[in-house]
């Protein structure tokens, strides 16, 4: 008897919400309602991480494990905030020849405040890893004995104008690449601060780098990008089909490049006509 109760009186006080209940939703249906199909997730964030690079067997002669320590690496606006905006796309294979594939869009910057993206490299250290060949435990991650005092290389912060755009395609491919930057970044690619520091051996103290290096089309204030970059069995391949000018490729432009630092300025540097245009790299372990 207490059950019928309690049905009944959950039946009345669903009632009045009927009129709510849920149904299925088409992609169609949906899409008249968010002004188009997919999912957009729009990001703002700051970034800040430490990343360890572990090499479990180091090398001839010095066969400890060792690590690759990148300290503040970050990821923030010109305003504060990281802009990115996320765009997720599913084609179910319905056109003749084509399979399903996930199509990812992330856009950096914001073009209509002209917001910059910064990307902090942060500073390359080396240090004595936790690691082994043989390592099994959760324990054995991190590292120890971290270098101190100058890093090896402070990577400085590259700066992307607003509207880069990166296309990430899984499953088929039909862009041609699992990853595509087939852009045109305002104002080029802009490094700030890096520096090669002498850190080690008997004479010490002094870098080699400079304040600001650009880069940028030959000729031009943008930079024109079409680099694709996928996955094979040899390792991670980028192939650069055009950086900068289709005839002409890039410049680079360093300010105040110096050599020792302290009084070490010997003026700006440029290149110009650098074309590295159909140069594949390959980057695999050993």
């Amino acid at each position: 008897m207490e059950f019928k109760k309690l049905a009944l009186a959950a039946a009345v006080a669903a009632a009045p919400m009927s009129a709510l209940a849920l149904e299925p939703v088409s992609d169609a249906t949906l899409s008249g309602v968010t002004g188009q199909d997919g999912i957009s997730i729009g990001l703002e964030t700051n970034l800040s991480m430490d990343i360890l690079v572990h090499d479990t067997d180091g090398f001839t002669g010095n066969t400890d494990s060792g690590a690759i320590v990148i300290e503040n690496f970050g990821l923030s606006s010109d305003g504060g905030t990281g802009d990115a905006i996320i765009n997720l796309d599913i084609d179910a294979g319905a056109n003749t020849g084509a399979d399903p594939t996930l199509q990812i869009n992330v856009s950096l910057g914001d073009t209509a405040t002209s917001t910059d993206t910064v990307i902090d490299m942060g500073e390359l250290r080396v240090a004595n890893s936790n690691r082994t060949a043989t390592s099994t435990d959760a324990a054995d991650w991190g590292a120890t004995n971290t270098t101190t005092g100058d890093a090896l290389i402070d990577l400085g912060s590259i700066t992307l104008g607003a509207g880069t755009d990166l296309t990430i395609q899984l499953g088929n491919e039909p862009q041609g690449n699992m990853i595509a930057l087939a852009t045109t970044i305002t104002n080029g690619i802009n490094i700030a601060n890096f520096a090669l520091n002498d850190a080690g051996g008997t004479i010490t103290g002094g870098a080699i780098g400079a304040s600001n290096v650009a880069i940028i089309d030959n000729g031009g204030a943008n930079l024109t990008t079409d680099i694709g970059i996928d996955a094979d069995t040899n390792g991670l391949v980028v192939s650069l089909n055009q950086l900068g000018d289709a005839a002409n490729g890039i410049d680079v432009q360093m300010v105040d490049q110096y050599l020792g630092t302290t009084g070490g300025v010997i003026g700006d540097v440029e290149i110009t006509g650098l074309n590295l245009n159909g140069t594949t790299l390959t980057i695999t372990g050993h």
